[in-house]
């Protein structure tokens, strides 16, 4: 339940949320006369996955979790704390909310606008910056956090993966990679949005079968890490997309430590590998089939040497 100021008693200060710290004088002066308090219990959705938000939010006092479903589960993907921004990703990318928020415990929070809130990062390109450092953040920590694979590392390791994070952007039709190129530095967490996974046909090089899709919180890459050879695919991105680059050589070594991560990695490029057996049957014979697919996968205990 939302309550007028002058019923809290609560002003918005802006130099109160880091995030809000690049804001010139007059845009600081503006925030504060549109804040809108609200108050709310314990249990209460501030946020609800796929909504089209309103507001930009600050948590003034309380606890908030993330939440996220994904493969018919939920995961606490995270915490807000005081002194935090939320709802950024959505503004910035004119997107649906990826995730519920919900209140611990009693909390006071402040909110501003959208529209409100655009007509200052099209002015303020620090602005822009340091809500989209924020959001990238916090999209990866989600990513992570319901990632089969990424979710088995080590908390300290999955932060350290977020400090040294690097992010890309492509649009609509491009490709992230290409089905024999044999650029295989990196491979990719999905933060936002989906594509398509499809190789060649094998009686007809024009044509591609679509083998799979992806979207928020899954990885692309891995196979090509784990056999040493070319993407055996092309990812094409059927809306924009927001991806994690995840480095090579740190994957290698996450799998030389690490037991878990190592198996959960092998067991997804197998399981991938098996479906795209699956639909190649229907075009070629099953031992060609197996020989494109499955075949190239090495042992697991290479992956941990």
């Amino acid at each position: 339940m939302g309550y007028p100021e002058e019923e809290t008693g609560r002003i918005f200060e802006p130099s109160d949320f880091p995030t809000l710290s690049v804001l010139y004088p007059e845009e600081t002066e503006f925030f504060r006369s549109i804040a809108q308090p609200l108050d709310l219990a314990a249990n209460e959705t501030v946020l609800s996955d796929g909504e089209q938000p309103q507001f930009l939010y600050m948590l003034h006092f309380g606890l908030l979790d993330v939440l996220k479903r994904y493969s018919n589960k939920t995961f606490k993907v995270g915490s807000i704390t005081p002194g935090e921004v939320f709802g950024e990703a959505s503004i910035l990318y004119d997107a649906p909310v990826g995730a519920d928020v919900q209140t611990v415990g009693a909390c006071s929070l402040f909110r501003l606008p959208c529209r409100q809130v655009r007509e200052v990062l099209d002015k303020n390109e620090l602005f822009r910056r340091s809500l989209a450092q924020s959001a990238e953040r916090r999209l990866a920590a989600t990513a992570i956090s319901i990632n089969p694979v990424f979710s088995r590392l080590p908390q300290p390791v999955r932060g350290i993966m977020l400090y040294n994070a690097q992010f890309i952007s492509i649009n609509t039709g491009e490709s992230l990679f290409r089905e024999g190129s044999k650029d295989v530095r990196f491979m990719f967490l999905v933060l936002g949005g989906k594509a398509d996974i499809s190789i060649k046909h094998p009686t007809d090089p024009s044509r591609h079968i679509v083998v799979a899709r992806i979207s928020t919180g899954d990885e692309v890459g891995e196979i090509s890490i784990i056999t040493g050879k070319a993407h055996s695919a092309t990812v094409t991105a059927t809306t924009p997309m927001r991806l994690m680059l995840i480095n090579n050589e740190a994957v290698r070594t996450w799998c030389r430590h690490y037991s878990d991560f190592s198996y959960s990695l092998y067991a997804c490029a197998q399981n991938k590998l098996q479906d795209d057996q699956e639909i190649l049957r229907e075009f070629m014979s099953e031992d060609d089939a197996r020989s494109r697919t499955i075949g190239i996968l090495p042992p697991l205990k290479n992956l941990e040497d």
